[in-house]
């Protein structure tokens, strides 16, 4: 075998160092000589210039993802073969991936054999493409009439989102991250394992949520606002984009205004806080852009719901920085809870709300799982309450579930698009109440 195949090469593009190094030792021993990239951009650059016989690519990679990787290496060799692999896909990643281009598609942990058959096999299918395509050569010069030819292409779009300018006392520099990122975990309502990966953005393009196996994308904006069913998600025809709100609060407070988000239908969570995407952010770095945004500035109270009554209801108010006050009544022995953020810095934001996690009742879990919600939630990754205590773990604030809530407020209101300067009021309420509020703000200060 080694004499047969010691000319043929593979490239292995994934950025997990320990599954190169599994994947190498398996295909050196069948006698190919290897090679390595960690990211999209850079496998494409040594697909170029080393011309592998086969190609193993990752989804998850940091920058283009492994579909788009896919897609620029099928328009340099269409007969190239790729074995996509992952250890967060789905059954809808695999398929749209066997359909624009790939040969196989192979979950991780990865099975010996079964790397072994699919290289073997992929190398006698390319043979064949090979002699296909030479003979249809010989026939016909006409090659722009050969499938084979064909190229999948996406184009970026280049539409923007006008900041207008106002006063300059009011308005900052848009913001960006300095490099890709990558993030793993599994959805909290699907359940499903996933990932996430971040790209920067130029000035103007807004935050964007992508999905992985479609092209396109959704504005995190609230004219695309799809449902508060206990989380907040984003539709734009077929793309959408699920459980954003600790995201979008971490965005919200490090001021990021452009920046990609690829994901599988939902956003991934950590241990229910948000204290893993700033991690994330922290580490892809923060960048000033050129251009400035200017805050939505509030000038006169609004309110939804039964503020005298005694019902739920959220106010905003005029102020000079973002503030969220936010009062909730739980069964005793938790009773009543307030707490008040004023957002001065993502220091404090990562300080007093990120490290709040997501809470449920346990007579509200049967509930959610007929809806088909929370099937991502574990032991550690979920405040679970029964009769005004909690089941399942020590809670990091005594005000925890309040500052859960504020958290939530934080990213749904972002879905402005910029940060307000006021301060709200909120009792007993939710994601929908929150949603009521971003919208009539949009009616109130952003169509006049």
């Amino acid at each position: 075998m080694e004499s047969e195949n010691k000319m043929q090469k593979v490239l292995i593009i994934d950025d997990e160092k320990n599954i190169q190094a599994s994947l190498a030792s398996v295909i050196e021993d069948e006698g190919y000589k290897v090679f390595f990239s960690t990211s999209g951009e850079e496998g494409v650059e040594k697909f170029k210039n080393i011309k592998p016989d086969v190609t193993f690519v990752d989804i998850w990679l940091p920058g283009i993802d492994g579909l788009e990787t896919m897609r620029r290496i099928l328009e340099v060799d269409p007969v190239q073969i790729i074995i996509m692999i992952s250890g967060h896909g789905s059954i809808t990643t695999a398929v749209r991936a066997l359909k624009e281009g790939a040969y196989d598609f192979m979950e991780k942990p990865l099975s010996i054999d079964k790397v072994i058959f699919a290289l073997q096999r992929g190398l006698e299918y390319k043979k064949i493409l090979e002699e296909n395509r030479m003979l249809k050569s010989m026939l016909s010069d006409n090659r722009e009439n050969d499938p084979s030819f064909q190229k999948i292409v996406k184009r970026e779009s280049t539409g923007r989102i006008e900041f207008e300018i106002g006063d300059v006392e009011y308005s900052r520099k848009q913001k960006t991250i300095r490099k890709d990122n990558i993030f793993y975990g599994i959805g909290l309502h699907s359940g499903q394992k996933t990932g996430m990966s971040l790209k920067p953005l130029p000035e103007g393009k807004g935050i964007r949520f992508e999905n992985i196996t479609e092209v396109g994308y959704v504005p995190a904006r609230i004219e695309y606002i799809d449902t508060t069913n206990y989380a907040t998600s984003v539709r734009k025809d077929i793309l959408e984009a699920k459980t954003i709100e600790h995201l979008m609060a971490v965005l919200h407070a490090f001021g990021i205004t452009n920046i990609s988000i690829k994901i599988n239908k939902e956003v991934p969570t950590g241990d229910g806080s948000a204290s893993v995407f700033c991690d994330l952010i922290r580490k892809s770095g923060v960048v000033e852009q050129g251009e400035f945004i200017t805050d939505i500035i509030i000038d006169r109270p609004l309110v939804i719901g039964n503020e005298k009554g005694g019902g739920k209801f959220i106010r905003v108010d005029p102020a000079d920085i973002f503030t969220v006050n936010y009062t909730a009544e739980f069964p005793e022995p938790m009773g009543k809870m307030s707490y008040e953020f004023v957002m001065h810095s993502p220091e404090d934001f990562e300080r007093e709300i990120a490290p709040a996690r997501t809470f449920g009742f346990v007579e509200e879990i049967n509930k959610m799982s007929q809806m088909g919600l929370a099937e991502g939630g574990r032991i550690n990754n979920f405040i679970l309450i029964d009769k005004g205590r909690v089941l399942n773990t020590e809670l990091r604030f005594k005000d925890e579930l309040v500052r859960h809530k504020i958290l939530d407020i934080i990213g749904d209101f972002y879905l402005l698009g910029r940060s307000i300067r006021g301060k709200i009021t909120a009792f007993k309420t939710g994601h929908s109440d929150n949603i009521q509020m971003v919208n009539l703000i949009k009616e109130k200060f952003l169509t006049q």
